[in-house]
């Protein structure tokens, strides 16, 4: 992957899980990385993990659900940088709750931080993008936006919608040199599933579903965004790629 090195690379959700550990595969292979989230204590740790590849992490304290910190967020980088190669949009979150419980409130959050904010940094970090005329974006997905879940209506319409949305922008934007694709994870060890995993039934279900035999590890997905981001998929845009074990292929 000679080819990504010194390429700028953005994350959202760096802060932990697929985020964090994507930031630190991009850092490994000798890229410059834009890491924002939300919380500034895993900024910090998010830089002492990075060790001596932390002179190539700039960190962002903010909400990618906000218009104006966004755009403060991707004038840093370009003011930085001045170029944006490869976009990865992972900030996220769900809640589990029987659909007719849901408030609407809950309904517009998740809304707002899965598909509200992949729309703001495609567009802040895509305008400079299109002056490039190059750049890669990789918005993650999950199975989930394809298959539907119980009680994850509101995470699985986010997330369909970021499906949907990539492939109008791959479409949209392929003239000018930029391929737009989705990571769709599959279950996957993070602390956000950390209490699914207590529900041992559950989790043994899943296990016993996966061909691969295993949940997901954030590295499977970091992997799986340095092959979106690198000329291995130069001609790859518009598709969603499944991370999964194998789940989906049922």
């Amino acid at each position: 992957m000679d080819d990504l090195k010194g390429k700028v690379v953005v994350v959202s959700g760096a802060g932990k899980g697929i985020g964090f550990e994507t930031v630190l595969r991009f850092l490994e292979l000798g890229c410059k990385v834009a890491a924002i989230t939300r919380t500034e204590a895993d900024l910090l740790n998010l830089s002492a993990s990075a060790g001596e590849n932390s002179k190539h992490l700039f960190t962002f304290y903010g909400d990618v659900s906000s218009v104006d910190e966004v755009n403060a967020f991707a004038d840093a980088v370009f003011e930085k940088y001045g170029q944006i190669d490869v976009l990865i949009n992972n900030a996220g979150m769900r809640f589990r709750k029987p659909f007719i419980e849901i408030a609407y409130d809950e309904w517009r959050n998740v809304m707002d931080v899965n598909l509200g904010s992949t729309f703001l940094m495609c567009q802040a970090f895509g305008k400079h993008m299109l002056k490039q005329r190059s750049g890669r974006i990789i918005n993650m997905a999950s199975i989930v936006g394809t298959l539907g879940l119980p009680e994850l209506s509101g995470y699985a319409a986010s997330k369909g919608g970021i499906i949907s949305l990539t492939k109008s922008l791959a479409l949209e934007w392929a003239e000018f040199g930029i391929n737009v694709n989705v990571v769709a994870p599959g279950f996957c060890e993070t602390s956000y599933t950390d209490n699914f995993k207590k529900k041992t039934d559950l989790y043994q279900f899943t296990l016993d579903r996966t061909p691969k035999g295993r949940w997901g590890q954030s590295k499977d997905i970091a992997n799986a965004c340095v092959y979106l981001a690198s000329s291995l998929s130069d001609y790859v845009t518009g598709e969603v790629l499944n991370v999964d074990g194998g789940w989906s292929a049922w």
